[in-house]
């Protein structure tokens, strides 16, 4: 489920936390981007393997896709603001 990311979120913009918000466990490369675009800043997983596979290829999951839909802590701006500003000049 996704309370870990909208934990992380509301931490980050809401509240202003500024510390470290780290993720452990089992954590999917494919989750990765999501949890650092809602503001969670380490990852500390379980299998050593899949963890240096992961720190390898960091920037690539970071910079995977180019367009996003929802608003986060960080990364690129939505689609759909992107497209309202384009309307609207």
């Amino acid at each position: 489920d996704g309370r870990a990311y909208s934990q992380a979120r509301l931490l980050k913009e809401r509240f202003r936390f500024s510390g470290e918000i780290r993720a452990r466990g089992e954590v999917l490369r494919d989750q990765l981007r999501a949890m650092h675009r809602c503001g969670i800043d380490a990852f500390e997983l379980t299998d050593e393997v899949a963890a240096e596979r992961l720190a390898r290829d960091w920037s690539a999951i970071v910079g995977e896709f180019r367009h996003v839909y929802q608003p986060a802590v960080r990364g690129p701006e939505p689609i759909f603001q992107l497209r309202h500003r384009r309307v609207a000049a």
